[in-house]
């Protein structure tokens, strides 16, 4: 088993998520890693996640991003770029995307729909819940 010691940290948490604000199309920047680009448009924009020729991410490098204003937002990868998912942000939507490989990003965003059979959906304040029946079959879907 292994030995767990107590650590003390002083100094200030960095932890936090700056944001890097933009009201125009980009194409994400190392500036943008580990901070919020929080799109604050009103007209239609698209962000795009570059080539390791353009920008050269390390690996496991995390940027945010965040639908903030009333215009739509767009996430695009730049050619020879592989990313699972592509398309529109929803109002108020963040998601995340962290580069896997080389040219090779990860997006990982909030659940947009809920389902579940089985059981009883209901919400807790602003938290879906979706309680199991102790007998039977159930099935939960999150898209």
């Amino acid at each position: 088993m292994a030995n767990l010691q107590a650590t003390t940290v002083d100094g200030t948490v960095t932890a936090l998520r700056q944001e890097n604000a933009t009201t125009v199309s980009k194409t994400l920047a190392i500036a943008d890693r580990d901070k919020v680009v929080a799109c604050t448009n009103s007209g239609s924009i698209t962000i795009t996640v570059p080539n390791d020729s353009t920008t050269n991410f390390p690996i496991g490098s995390v940027v945010y991003i965040s639908r903030v204003g009333s215009g739509a937002v767009t996430l695009a990868a730049a050619g020879g770029v592989t990313i699972n998912k592509t398309g529109q942000f929803a109002e108020a939507e963040e998601i995340y995307c962290r580069k896997r490989a080389a040219n090779n990003w990860v997006v990982v965003d909030s659940p947009t729909s809920l389902s579940a059979t089985g059981g009883t959906l209901g919400q807790s304040g602003s938290v879906n819940t979706h309680t199991y029946t102790s007998t039977g079959a159930s099935t939960f879907v999150v898209s």
